[in-house]
């Protein structure tokens, strides 16, 4: 292989992964007290260069820990702490430098960095790898709440064999189990398994199957080879990665796709598909795997176990759902009987208020509201995103019956479950 003895990077292997591309940032949210940088290396050929941000008043010590991927010599390893002066960027000009233990030789895998100071100090991280030339790519640091169990799956991944001036493209992708911090006993495996799919949507090979324990990553060289895909090109593709254990792990998928001549690649972290529900809905849901940004919540009790109940008579319940602008929303009442919109003869009604006080939508004898927008970044709480109150209360048309309900709300961008603030209180509040 070419791009072996042209570059030299990692023992030869790690070049189809990792050969001058670049890195793009997944968030503006940025800052964290642990963040992961899903790859890092040192070789011959390659080098990368760290900087850590600390916008606090107060210095931030930061412990590194090295994770090796399969297939190199090194094991893990607890680098020394750094120290990011308050307000300052400190800069770490290799990995061999901020962990001088590691072995000789080409090493790569993941490194998982953390705050250790005795405040809560969030900090942010960003890397560059580059070779002699100063060509390169970038690695930003991840926060470690992002990488879940949910289904994941990477988009326009190629194989082109060169054809009339056109290089070849590969496609490699990793695939990493981060480690477990307060372990609970021996390591558990978790089961993985990846899907190729043609641009079409057709499933094409056999796939593959994986084994991770904490702390485990690797390489899969060539996805199209290890997947099983049938000879010849493939463009616009995709894989998925999906978990099959029962314990929920984080998981961490990326892939590059290179050309064979310039050696340049892009990175490209595995985009969150469908996460298991947990409390917002019985079953998988669109979007990340977290209950604070869910987009599709179907919810019928709160954190300490109340039913959503409206009793006899006139009462109310009031939800507090954090949803962020802009965006679409839409909720609306169901009946557990039927397991959908519950009709006005159910006497109930809903609206919706944002933080000033002010109906966004609902209203009198209305069960459910269409999609709404909720405005541009300047409409809303300074800019910043913020809490809505949906009240559910009595409509007077079925007072004399307690009445269970479902909580039904959608978002594009997600939102927190709807948990009560006030239960079954008196009164009639439109």
């Amino acid at each position: 292989m070419n791009a072996i003895k042209t570059l030299g990077i990692l023992g030869g292997c790690l070049v189809a992964a990792l050969a001058c591309g670049r890195a793009s940032a997944q968030t503006t949210d940025g800052y964290h007290s642990i963040q992961i940088f899903p790859v890092v290396v040192d070789t011959a050929s390659f080098a990368q260069r760290f900087s850590f941000r600390n916008p606090n008043p107060s210095p931030v010590t930061i412990t590194p820990k090295y994770f090796p991927a399969n297939g190199t010599t090194a094991t893990i390893l607890t680098c020394p702490d750094i120290v990011i002066a308050a307000g300052k960027t400190a800069t770490v000009t290799s990995l061999r430098t901020m962990c001088p233990a590691l072995p000789t030789g080409s090493q790569f895998g993941f490194l998982y960095t953390s705050e250790t100071t005795a405040n809560n100090l969030p900090y942010a991280g960003f890397s560059r790898v580059a070779n002699p030339q100063g060509n390169g790519f970038a690695v930003e640091a991840f926060p470690a709440h992002t990488f879940t169990s949910a289904d994941s799956v990477v988009n326009g991944i190629r194989r082109l064999a060169a054809a009339a001036g056109q290089p070849t493209f590969q496609t490699n992708c990793f695939v990493g189990n981060l480690n477990d911090v307060t372990p609970a006993g021996s390591p558990v495996s978790t089961p993985i398994h990846y899907t190729l799919y043609d641009s079409a949507g057709n499933t094409i090979g056999t796939g593959g199957d994986l084994s991770l324990v904490p702390g485990q990553v690797v390489r899969l060289l060539d996805v199209f080879a290890t997947g099983g895909a049938p000879a010849g090109d493939f463009n616009d593709a995709s894989v998925k990665f999906e978990e099959l254990g029962p314990d929920e792990p984080a998981l961490m998928a990326f892939c590059t796709v290179q050309d064979n001549t310039s050696f340049g690649a892009d990175f490209r972290v595995a985009k969150q598909e469908l996460g298991a529900g947990g409390q917002a809905f019985p079953g998988d849901v669109i979007g990340s795997q977290d209950n604070h940004v869910t987009r599709n919540t179907l919810t019928t009790v709160d954190s300490v176990g109340r039913s959503f109940t409206i009793a006899a008579g006139a009462n109310v319940n009031t939800h507090m759902v954090y949803f962020r602008h802009p965006d679409y929303v839409q909720c609306e009442i169901i009946d557990p009987g039927t397991n959908v919109r519950a009709l006005a003869a159910y006497g109930l009604e809903i609206r919706m208020l944002d933080q000033d006080g002010l109906v966004v939508a609902g209203g009198n004898n209305i069960t459910g509201f269409p999609e709404i927008y909720l405005g541009d970044k300047t409409d809303r709480n300074g800019g910043s995103n913020t809490r809505y109150r949906i009240e559910v209360e009595d409509s007077g048309v079925n007072s004399a019956a307690s009445r269970s309900y479902k909580l039904h709300c959608q978002s594009g961008s997600g939102h927190t479950l709807g948990d009560l603030i006030k239960y079954q209180v008196a009164g009639d509040l439109f």
